[in-house]
């Protein structure tokens, strides 16, 4: 019998968080009620259905066992934009959201663990939550957004949680998200818009893929781990490109395309087709299963990595050996 899966990118929120945006009102995120009596959250990039599939731990846990899923990563989803409310808005949520998730953790150890959020606006304040995260709490990283990592220079001014994430040992997960001093969310043309937002969040997360890979930023850090949401976003697509544009004005550097070991993608939200391309690019021993739950149907990514062309062993490594490994390491 093969190991159940080990799903690394998957969303939740306490029933006492949900409860909380449910009392925001007209702020921005917060949670609504429709006249048919379903709920939607309202995110600075939209709206999303939400249901009992983002609070309940025993409807998640059944479905999980339904699935052959042994153990989730939960996170908060960065796009929700709780962690980078001012600090007065962010810092009482983000404590809900971590001792809740630490709870739930501790009282399902073989099917839960799970990943701070922190409070962006006020790093001193974000590096002192990733510690009481990770000493007190027993949480194993973090998520980070992909804002963080848009240029060298961004990515600096992250070096004192690395820091501290050196010391600890910590897994972080890259994830589609804003920092408080971004201007907005980019605006995508109001024709075709999912399409053209799945593109524009695909490239954001290849922006990041840059600066962890082609820049030095990761070097340093040998007790932490990274993981970029979404395969990379359009990085493994581009890649041979930017071999070729290198190569024209800087022959003898090494190519991007040889510097892709840094980092773990997981396959969240992505098909066959994207997945094949991932492992060519990054090797099977780089890419995790993470589906993206509830916010996406974990069935269709689970789905997608066992109708791809991948042979056995690849499928095995994605599906839970190279999480298992991971999550051994920070143990």
């Amino acid at each position: 019998m093969s190991p159940q899966a080990i799903d690394l990118h998957a969303h939740w929120l306490p029933p006492v968080m949900a409860q909380a945006l449910r009392q925001r009102h007209d702020q921005v995120p917060r949670i609504d009620p429709l006249a048919d009596g379903s709920e939607h959250m309202v995110m600075p990039s939209g709206t999303l259905n939400f249901n009992t599939d983002f609070t309940s731990a025993s409807q998640r846990l059944a479905h999980m066992s339904q699935l052959g899923v042994g153990k989730q990563m939960l996170s908060l989803p960065g796009l929700f934009g709780i962690d980078c409310l001012p600090f007065d808005q962010s810092a009482p949520l983000v404590r809900i959201f971590n001792d809740a998730c630490a709870g739930l953790c501790q009282a399902h150890p073989e099917r839960f663990c799970g990943l701070a959020a922190l409070p962006w606006v006020n790093l001193h304040a974000a590096v002192a939550e990733l510690r009481r995260a990770r000493l007190e709490l027993g949480l194993l990283g973090a998520i980070l957004p992909v804002e963080a990592f848009r240029s060298e220079a961004s990515a600096a001014q992250l070096l004192p949680l690395f820091e501290a994430a050196e010391d600890l040992g910590a897994h972080f997960l890259v994830h589609p998200g804003l920092m408080p001093d971004s201007a907005a969310l980019p605006l995508v043309p109001p024709d075709h818009h999912w399409a053209r937002q799945a593109l524009a969040v695909q490239h954001d997360v290849g922006q990041a893929m840059v600066t962890l890979l082609l820049s030095d930023f990761l070097r340093p850090w040998r007790n932490i781990t990274v993981q970029v949401a979404h395969l990379g976003g359009s990085f493994g697509a581009v890649v041979e490109r930017m071999d070729l544009m290198q190569s024209l004005p800087h022959p003898t550097r090494a190519l991007p395309s040889r510097r892709t070991r840094a980092v773990w993608v997981d396959c969240a939200s992505m098909g066959p087709q994207a997945l094949e391309q991932a492992v060519a690019v990054f090797g099977a021993d780089r890419v995790v299963l993470g589906t993206d739950g509830p916010i996406f149907d974990p069935a269709k990514t689970l789905s997608a990595i066992r109708h791809s062309r991948l042979s056995a062993a690849d499928q095995a490594l994605i599906l839970h050996g190279n999480a298992a490994a991971l999550l051994a390491r920070l143990s």
